[in-house]
């Protein structure tokens, strides 16, 4: 009995280690420009740099997935899915990217799931 226990224990603990155990996560998002100045009506882009538990990193901008929004759509619009945001009124906006809890991201040739939502911060002034 403690044999068969032990083989079920080696078993699940090998599919585990084949379902992904061992690929990076995504810890953290840079958000590129940190800090950008606009006129009304025009347009800036903002990147997503996803970091991952292994110190590596990688382009999330166009990520599947990913979503964008600014604090404030009276101020600045952007676009959720590229990061394209325009000024449409003076003031100053928090812009944000999220990846959302199970976001697949291939790295180093494996797949990595976020397991929490991950966000990353940017501002956009407007003037």
């Amino acid at each position: 009995m403690k044999i068969a226990f032990l083989s079920l224990v080696t078993i699940i603990a090998g599919i585990l280690v084949g379902c992904g155990a061992g690929h990076p996560n995504l810890k953290s998002i840079s958000v590129s420009p940190t800090t950008a100045q606009a006129a009304l009506n025009e347009d800036v882009v903002f990147t997503a740099t996803g970091n991952f538990t292994n110190n590596s990193s990688r382009d999330l901008t166009l990520a599947d997935g990913l979503s964008w929004k600014t604090s404030n759509n009276a101020i600045a619009t952007i676009n959720g899915n590229t990061g394209s945001a325009i000024c449409v009124a003076p003031g100053k906006v928090t812009v944000t990217a999220t990846a959302p809890e199970n976001l697949q991201i291939t790295v180093n040739n494996g797949i990595s799931n976020t397991s929490t939502n991950v966000n990353g911060t940017g501002t956009l002034n407007c003037s």
